[in-house]
């Protein structure tokens, strides 16, 4: 996490965390007080998205993204999340699935029975570095570039962007990327 600390608010939050590390803040069960202005107005999905990302659904500059992330320790939580987030933005989804096959050549000659994993588990695999089997996207959601593309462009790994158009088996992200 990088902290512009000239900044007040943001200098006053890195104090905050630095504090917390140091045990303060805490009851004797170790739950952390929060601030009154850290809180939502509720404690739901939809008020922590309406906070971190004020009017979501109209056209933002990608910055926009890069300034507030919703950070979660679970990929099902993210899936979740993002989920959630994509519904605020305006348009039909679409939906693009992975490859969920090894070519026959890669098989050994079909002789390794290990090789031949059900489609339906290759589709629940969720880990981290690996793209999901069913990708759903909007026109002006954000989306990370899970490979080295184009390194020379700055098209890689942790690369983002905005989504500003796609066809049957593209993906247009736009220009102004925010940093790996």
């Amino acid at each position: 996490m990088c902290l512009n600390t000239h900044i007040q608010a943001e200098a006053d939050f890195a104090r905050w965390q630095l504090e917390v590390g140091q045990g303060k803040h805490t009851d004797q069960q170790s739950n952390i007080s929060l601030p009154a202005h850290f809180k939502c107005r509720e404690n739901t999905v939809d008020s922590l998205i309406d906070s971190i990302y004020p009017g979501i659904s109209t056209p933002h500059p990608p910055q926009y993204f890069a300034d507030c992330t919703i950070l979660s320790s679970l990929n099902s939580d993210v899936d979740s999340l993002n989920k959630k987030a994509l519904e605020r933005f305006p348009g039909p989804v679409q939906v693009f699935y992975g490859a969920d096959s090894i070519p026959t050549s890669e098989q050994s000659g079909g002789k390794d029975p290990m090789l031949n994993y059900p489609v339906e588990y290759l589709n629940e695999i969720n880990c981290s570095g690996l793209p999901l089997a069913k990708l759903e996207v909007k026109v002006g959601c954000p989306v990370m570039i899970l490979r080295n593309l184009d390194p020379a462009n700055g098209v890689c790994n942790s690369s983002r962007g905005i989504l500003t158009r796609y066809r049957h088996r593209v993906l247009e992200v736009g220009a102004d990327y925010w940093g790996p």
